[in-house]
Parts: structure tokens; C-alpha cells; sequence
């Protein structure tokens, strides 16, 4: 799912290709993983949870199938992932995205995320020209 949105609308980086084949390698590291699935079993949507070294968690690998936008599958994945990161005690979460994902960047919105400036320096893809956080006291 996450390979069929990225390659729709930009191309693989090897940062992709990289966490793709690292998935239990965060979740050893206290990762998780959520889904969002139809009556029939079917995913309509996923994400991941996953710390970085300095504390924050990063919500990553965010997809939901089209034909299921608009249904809430995406935001019980995000509802998930936040509810993971308050019952772990984490005080920030950020999101990467790109502004061509405009479903995606009014569901962090409305989640309570907010626009930050990106840092350059900690940019994994070229695709990314948004950044976003929750934080908690």
C-alpha cells in the first residue's frame, strides 16, 4: 500500500527502500505498526509509530487506499499511533509529508498537529516540503 501511494505521486528514494526492509528492526525498538481494516479483512489503511535516538517518535510509512478516503480509516491510524505515543510517555511526534497530500496534511491539522519549519539537515527524502508535531508536556 505504501509503495502503490508513493510511486502514484513521486518515485522510491532509498530511504524508502531502506525502512522498508528494516520494518522489525523499529519495531524492536518499540515500532508499531496499525492497520484500519474493512468487514472483509481487507486494509484500507496503515501507518507506523517509531522512535528516533533523541526521544521523539515519528509517525511514518502513512498510507490509505483510495477508494477508502474520506471513510476514517486513516485517522483511526493516526488516532492509534498518538494514543501509542501517550501511553508510552513520548512528548513529541513529528510527520514528514509533501503539500501534494492534501487529505493527508488536513487530517494532521484537524489531529491537532502543527507546521513547523523542515530541518534540512534531518530531511530523509527529497520529497518531503512539510513537517509537522505534536507535543506534550
Amino acid at each position: 500500500m505504501n509503495k502503490e501511494w508513493i510511486t502514484s505521486m513521486f518515485h522510491l528514494e532509498k530511504t524508502d527502500e531502506i525502512e522498508f526492509s528494516h520494518i522489525d528492526d523499529y519495531l524492536k525498538k518499540d515500532g508499531q505498526i496499525f492497520f484500519a481494516m474493512d468487514e472483509e479483512g481487507n486494509a484500507m489503511a496503515t501507518c507506523m509509530i517509531a522512535p528516533h535516538d533523541n526521544g521523539d517518535y515519528e509517525i511514518m510509512k502513512f498510507a490509505a487506499r483510495g477508494m477508502y478516503t474520506e471513510k476514517g480509516a486513516g485517522r483511526a491510524c493516526l488516532e492509534a499511533c498518538i494514543d501509542y505515543a501517550k501511553k508510552k510517555g513520548v512528548k513529541r511526534i513529528v510527520i514528514v509529508s509533501n503539500t501534494k497530500c492534501t487529505h493527508a496534511l488536513s487530517l494532521y491539522r484537524k489531529a491537532g498537529f502543527k507546521e513547523i519549519p523542515i530541518d534540512e539537515d534531518e530531511k530523509a527524502f527529497s520529497r518531503v516540503d512539510i513537517e509537522f508535531e505534536m507535543l506534550w508536556d
